[in-house]
């Protein structure tokens, strides 16, 4: 079958440095529409800085970095890029913000910030709510939910939007196991059913053969990039990762193995 899906976001031999210390060196990457991709790399290897690059916080040194076909220097459209940070636990009880307040602010970027929510925006967050399956606590203070609850309401903020590309830099940092079962399997679903690209930065690699489509394996240069099995039978040889890579793999699941084969 032709190859034709369109790159969303694509990045090309680009080097980065603070000062005279290379953090990114020649690394050329593609992210396709529908894929989902796991970046993974030890600590000190270059994952944030390259997250900064696509989201035109930083500038390369050298090479350039497209969104969506344009230069990200000119990129104005972000309201189709979603991000999510690692934010697992860092409100504090007291935060005066309900889940439904959090996840509106997803809009101010198109509504501006003292705009009020039309009758269709409201709408966007229920429904948003609904799609990382917290509307039993849509007016429930924030800081109250455990870490992976308010990740998933980090995600409808994200989606609140309608981006076309998610990028979720370390979002399970802090969260329980069974939290991050569930966490994986909602970005699962919003990449199979939802049709949602997505980005994710993690240093659990064992999710990398489990539920992304595709793995960047990055320690200032792209080591590899391939299928999420093909990775899988190379796991011996990525000693770069700063030791030998044993994937963990979650047991649960694996009947959707064949139908993650689109990369």
């Amino acid at each position: 079958m032709e190859h034709t899906k369109q790159v969303l976001a694509n990045v090309d031999q680009v080097q980065f440095q603070y000062g005279k210390r290379v953090v990114l060196a020649d690394v050329s990457l593609q992210i396709e529409r529908g894929s989902f991709v796991g970046l993974v790399g030890p600590n000190g290897s270059g994952k944030s800085t390259l997250v900064r690059l696509l989201l035109g916080l930083l500038r390369p040194d050298s090479g350039q970095v497209q969104l969506f076909g344009e230069p990200v220097s000119k990129f104005k459209r972000w309201d189709k890029i979603g991000y999510v940070s690692q934010k697992a636990n860092s409100f504090s009880s007291g935060f005066p913000a309900s889940v439904y307040e959090v996840v509106s602010m997803g809009l101010y970027g198109k509504l501006g910030l003292f705009r009020f929510l039309r009758k269709k925006d409201k709408r966007k967050v229920i429904e948003a709510v609904h799609q990382v399956g917290m509307q039993d606590y849509l007016y429930e203070n924030i800081g109250e939910l455990s870490g992976g609850q308010q990740q998933r309401v980090f995600i409808a903020r994200a989606l609140v939007s309608d981006p076309e590309m998610l990028i979720l830099d370390e979002p399970t940092v802090g969260v329980d196991t069974t939290s991050v079962e569930q966490f994986y399997g909602l970005l699962r679903t919003l990449n199979e059913e939802h049709g949602k690209t997505l980005l994710l930065i993690t240093h659990d690699v064992g999710a990398m053969t489990t539920y992304v489509s595709e793995v960047a394996c990055l320690n200032k240069y792209i080591h590899f990039h391939g299928g999420s099995k093909e990775f899988a039978a190379k796991k011996d040889k990525l000693a770069f990762y700063g030791h030998d890579v044993h994937l963990l793999t979650h047991e649960h699941d694996h009947d959707h193995e064949g139908a993650r084969q689109h990369a």
